[in-house]
Order: C-alpha cells, then structure tokens, then sequence
C-alpha cells in the first residue's frame, strides 16, 4: 500500500492511495487540473483511478470530484448526505455508502464510519489490503469512543490537527467562527489529536500524519510540540509524526520500506 498527499487544509484536500494496482482518490478538493498534474507527479493516469472516496460536502473535499468523474469514468462513494450536494445529484457513477458498511473497490477493503462535523453525514475512511492497514480522517469536532475504535491498529493514520487554541483565541477569525471551529461538530484541536493517538496505547499506527491544518490558527511547531509531547508522556514517543502541506504534494509513505525511494515530493 502507498498513500501520496496532494494537498491538505481549507484550500483543498486529496490523497491518492494504492495497492495491489487498484488507485483512489480520497477527497477531490482541488481543481482538476491540479488534480490531473498532482497525479502525472505520481504516474498515474487518471483513467486508471477505480474510485473518488468523499468525506463529505464541503467545497474543500469536493471540489472537482464531478468533474474527474465525468472526464475519465470514475465512480464516486460517499454518503447520501453528501451525493445530495447539487454538484453530485444525478451522477450516474455514484456509489451511496453507509457508516460501518464494508466495502470493496478493487483490491481494497474500505470500512466507512461515522464523524461528527457540520454537514450532512460525514465520514472517515479506514482502509485494509494485503499489505498495510491506513486510515484518513480529518474534519471532526471531537473524537468519540465510535471513531476511536478506527484508529487502532494502523500502519498509517491520518488525523486531523487543525488549530491550537492560544492561537484560534488571538487569531483573526470572527467569534462566530471561531467558535464554529471549536465547536463539538468543528474541527480537532492539537491537544484532542494528541490525546486520540494516545488512547491508541500498545495499538498505535506506526505513523501518524497531521492533515487539515489551519493556516491562520496553527503551526507546524506547535502542532508537532503539543502531539509529540502527548505521545511521549505516554511512552508513545517511537510514533513517527509528520506533518501535511496545505496546497502542494509534500508526504509519501509505502508499506514496502524500499518503496520510501520513490517519493517524488
């Protein structure tokens, strides 16, 4: 299995995963033509793509799902929550799929579940193949004992690390906004993704990316400070994290240790 970042954060968001030759794009947040040069930087036509996996509706993950769709064929899976968005309605290669309904696209297993954010039934995604476990999920107010569950057990975690409280509480938001993002149906704190990961205990992926940053309301010190302390209070420290960029290809990860040479970011 091997999973590329293309870009994550309120700008957009899409991930390419692949294993055993089947490829997906998790998110589709970006406009198609940096979606078609994100993946000529991973040699991987789009018509090749088996599926678009979408979180939910919200523009930043969704972007041009539509659009990739109808250009090359690609079926979409997401919730009828999120196919109810007029960009999506009538797409003849939509897939409805429900939260802890295993699914299988090519040689894939996806188990979809349930997050708390505010929109229409959103989801995160944990993936399982032959070679590796990952999950993405990023977008959630608040990690309930449901959405734990998923992060056990992983080679790969994806989490939301949105915001840093001192800095959303200074920052330059309105209050309703701020507390929108703070809210329970909003988006992860630093300290609540460190804490996630921690409850992990002796069944913590080996590897854990934070996504979803906020460009005005976080950093990557202080996202890596604040989980890396978390996870090493807690004998965690041999978790490897590392952090996403906003709107370029920057993280790579493979299953097969002697893949890591072909990172093309």
């Amino acid at each position: 299995m091997q999973l590329w970042t293309l870009a994550s954060g309120s700008s957009g968001n899409c991930f390419l995963l692949e294993s055993e030759g089947t490829h997906l794009l998790v998110e589709c947040g970006r406009p198609i033509g940096d979606i078609r040069r994100y993946l000529a930087h991973c040699r991987v036509d789009p018509r090749a793509l088996d599926g678009i996996l979408l979180t939910h509706a919200h523009s930043d993950h969704i972007k041009s799902a539509r659009e990739v769709s109808d250009a090359y064929g690609v079926p979409i899976f997401a919730s009828l929550g999120t196919l109810g968005h007029p960009t999506l309605r009538d797409c003849d290669r939509a897939h409805a799929i429900t939260a802890e309904d295993r699914f299988r696209v090519g040689e894939v297993e996806v188990l979809p579940f349930a997050v708390p954010h505010d929109c229409v039934e959103p989801l995160g995604f944990r993936f399982e193949s032959a070679t590796a476990r990952a999950c993405v999920t990023t977008d959630l107010g608040w990690v309930p004992e449901s959405v734990q569950q998923h992060l056990s057990g992983l080679d790969l975690l994806v989490l939301e690390a949105n915001y840093d409280p001192q800095l959303l509480h200074e920052g330059p938001y309105p209050a309703f906004l701020k507390s929108r993002v703070a809210g329970n149906r909003g988006h992860l704190s630093n300290a609540e993704a460190g804490l996630a990961v921690a409850r992990t205990g002796d069944r913590a992926p080996r590897e854990v990316w934070l996504g979803h940053m906020s460009e005005q309301n976080n950093s990557h010190g202080h996202a890596l400070e604040t989980i890396g302390r978390t996870l090493k209070r807690r004998g965690l420290g041999h978790v490897r994290l590392r952090v996403t960029h906003h709107r370029k290809p920057s993280l790579y990860w493979s299953s097969t240790p002697r893949e890591e040479q072909l990172s093309l970011f």
